[in-house]
C-alpha cells in the first residue's frame, strides 16, 4: 500500500456518442465483462497499492455512482466523493480534489477508460509528473505530445494538425504542486481548464515530466463499438470460469461465467462469455464475447458479441455487435431475421 498516495477517478461527461445508453446514467457505469467500466479502473489503483480513492461526480446520475461503489468497503479500498457537475475540463476536476489530496502524490484515472498495462511504472520515478501515452491513428480527437528522445517539449490539446501520434490516454501521476499551475489557468475556447496547458507550463518551467508508453490494448470507450470491443478484449484477457447456477440439458463451452442463481436450460453457451447472477436463459445460443447482466431474462434467441446489461427481457430473435440497456424488452419475430441494434434502458421493442 503507497500511504503518500492517493487515487483520483473522473466519473463525469454527459457521454453524448453513447446516448442513448447515458440517457438515464454516467458512461462509466455501463457493465462490461461483468464489472462497471470505472471499477476496471478502481481496480488498477488497487493493484498498484492505492487504498485512498475520490471519485470525481458529475452532473449525470451521480447517485447511481455512490449507489454502486458506497464506502469501498466491498472493494478493499476507501473511497469518498466529490462533485464536479457540469463538466468543465480535467484540470478542474483535479483542482476540486486539492484538500482530499492534501500533501501527497497521486494518480489521475479516466473512469471511462480501459488499459492491460501495469500503471505503477508511471509513479515511480521520482518526477513532478508523468504521463501514460499510446500511438493512435488519429490524434486530433486526442491531447498529443511530442517528444525528442526522453522528454517531452509539446503538449496539445486535440490539434488541427497532425504533430504528434502519441496521444494521453488519460492516466496521469501528479505531486501536490500541479494544483498550483491549475490555479493559474484560463479557461480555453472550450471554456474548460485544460490539464494539457498547466502540463505545457511545467514544461515551460523546466519541472520533470516522464511518460511511458503503453505497449497494450487500450481504449476510451467512447461510442457503442468502443464497448463492444473493450467486452471481447476484457473477456479474451480476464473472462472468468466457472458454474455457479444450474444447467439442464445444456452444452457450455470454452471459457464461460454462470453467476450465482442463474438457470440454463436446453440451450448453449460459447464462451468467452459472462452471464450474471439470477439471469434465466432457455433455448437460446449465447455466442462468444457476450456479457448478460443480472436478472436478465433470455428466451428462444441467438446472440452474440453482444452486452446486455441488467433485467433486460429479450426472446424470439437472433443478434450480433448489439447493446441492450437495463430492464428493456426486445421481443423479434423468430431467429432466421438478425439483428444489430443499441437501445437505451427501460425501452420495449417488438419486431413484427
Amino acid at each position: 500500500m503507497y500511504d503518500w498516495m492517493k487515487g483520483l477517478i473522473l466519473h463525469g461527461g454527459q457521454g453524448t456518442r453513447l446516448r442513448p445508453l447515458t440517457h438515464t446514467g454516467p458512461k462509466q457505469l455501463i457493465n462490461i465483462a461483468g464489472k462497471p467500466i470505472s471499477q476496471w479502473a478502481l481496480e488498477k489503483l488497487k493493484d498498484t497499492g492505492i487504498e485512498n480513492i475520490a471519485i470525481v461526480l458529475g452532473d449525470n446520475s451521480p447517485r447511481k455512482v455512490i449507489e454502486y461503489y458506497g464506502d469501498g468497503s466491498r472493494f478493499g479500498v476507501d473511497i469518498e466523493y466529490i462533485y464536479q457537475g457540469r463538466a468543465r475540463g480535467i484540470a478542474d476536476a483535479i483542482y476540486r480534489c486539492r484538500d482530499f489530496i492534501g500533501g501527497d502524490d497521486f494518480i489521475v484515472y479516466l473512469g471511462d477508460n480501459v488499459l492491460f498495462d501495469d500503471i505503477s511504472p508511471i509513479a515511480s520515478d521520482g518526477s513532478d509528473a508523468s504521463l501514460l501515452l499510446a500511438h493512435v491513428k488519429d490524434p486530433r480527437a486526442f491531447g498529443v505530445a511530442v517528444i525528442d528522445g526522453d522528454r517531452i517539449t509539446k503538449l496539445v490539446e486535440k490539434p488541427k494538425e497532425i504533430i504528434s501520434d502519441l496521444a494521453l490516454i488519460g492516466v496521469y501521476y501528479f505531486k501536490p504542486l500541479m494544483f498550483d499551475y491549475i490555479a493559474d489557468l484560463k479557461p480555453s475556447w472550450r471554456n474548460e481548464l485544460e490539464i494539457t496547458e498547466a502540463l505545457q507550463h511545467m514544461i515551460d518551467d523546466n519541472r520533470s515530466i516522464s511518460f511511458k508508453v503503453a505497449d497494450s490494448w487500450w481504449k476510451d470507450t467512447g461510442n457503442p463499438n468502443d464497448l463492444l470491443e473493450a467486452n471481447m478484449k476484457l473477456l479474451d484477457k480476464f473472462g472468468r470460469e466457472g458454474n455457479y447456477g444450474i444447467t439442464e440439458n445444456s452444452d457450455i463451452l470454452g471459457r464461460s461465467f454462470i453467476g450465482e442463481g442463474s438457470i440454463v436450460r436446453n440451450s448453449k453457451i460459447i464462451g468467452p462469455a459472462h452471464i450474471g447472477n439470477k439471469v434465466s436463459i432457455e433455448n437460446t445460443r449465447i455466442g462468444p464475447y457476450t456479457t448478460i447482466g443480472d436478472g436478465s431474462v433470455i428466451r428462444d434467441a441467438d446472440i452474440e458479441y453482444s452486452l446486455i446489461l441488467e433485467s433486460a427481457t429479450i426472446s424470439d430473435i437472433r443478434m450480433s455487435e448489439s447493446i441492450i440497456g437495463s430492464k428493456s424488452r426486445i421481443a423479434g419475430d423468430g431467429k432466421n431475421s438478425h439483428y444489430s441494434i443499441v437501445i437505451g434502458e427501460n425501452c420495449s421493442v417488438k419486431r413484427g
